[in-house]
């Protein structure tokens, strides 16, 4: 099983050294005994960069979690299994949804907190996210209230801390509305949380900033209803 070094509070490390596991060159992607790429997951999309060993080097253009193997999908030389490979991620690009996750918790807990609605859909992307809540109807001036909410959050400069919790007090502590935690399987325990401030705790396993100060701001440049009582809001960061 491939080791995850980001895992549960390294996001800011960006090389790293490892050996390869498996090499499958027929579906073009190979294994590693330790990773800092993250895999697509949680909404987020998976990390990119490049790997390079004595006689070789590939970018990695794509990573996967499946059948309990994280997928490093290649595109140049193929290392051998056994090889020693030095890795180093795309940093601008894990940055940017490092600052984009943490602002759509920040969104999350902000419309939880002002019109009782839960997040039920949203996708991260490095230019522009979107959030689907549920049930609610909002009104230009609920856009705008929400706008203003998660930047007065942000501008407090709260702490982000990231840990493994066991389930049950996990279960204990997450505010009502906040997440799914029975779509999580019951096998997965502990739980890695996100903890903004020491108030909102939700479980994640995506890769976030250590402080809500580099987030920067958000600006909501899109908001349209998804049928009943269910609304889109979609954010870039300036």
């Amino acid at each position: 099983m491939t080791e995850l070094l980001y895992y549960p509070d390294n996001e800011y490390e960006k090389e790293f050294d490892s050996t390869v596991s498996k090499v499958k060159s027929v579906d073009g992607y190979i294994c590693l005994d330790e990773t800092l790429f993250f895999p697509q997951g949680g909404s987020q999309p998976a990390d990119q960069g490049k790997i390079d060993w004595k006689n070789g080097e590939a970018q990695i253009v794509d990573v996967q979690k499946e059948d309990g193997k994280i997928k490093h999908y290649i595109q140049g030389d193929v290392p051998e299994e056994g090889e020693k490979v030095h890795g180093e991620i795309n940093w601008d690009r894990r940055y940017k949804l490092m600052r984009m996750h943490t602002a759509q918790h920040i969104m999350s807990w902000v419309v939880l907190n002002m019109y009782n609605a839960e997040t039920y859909s949203l996708q991260i992307k490095q230019d522009k996210t979107r959030v689907d809540f549920k049930p609610v109807d909002f009104s230009e001036k609920d856009v705008e209230k929400i706008e203003k909410g998660v930047n007065s959050l942000i501008k407090k400069e709260l702490e982000v801390e990231k840990s493994e919790i066991p389930r049950q007090e996990l279960e204990n502590r997450v505010q009502e509305g906040r997440t799914k935690l029975d779509i999580i399987p019951d096998n997965i325990d502990p739980l890695r949380a996100i903890i903004i401030g020491g108030e909102d705790i939700c479980p994640c396993s995506g890769t976030h900033v250590d402080n809500l100060n580099e987030i920067g701001r958000i600006k909501i440049v899109n908001n349209k209803s998804k049928g009943a009582n269910k609304e889109r809001l979609e954010f870039k960061l300036e």
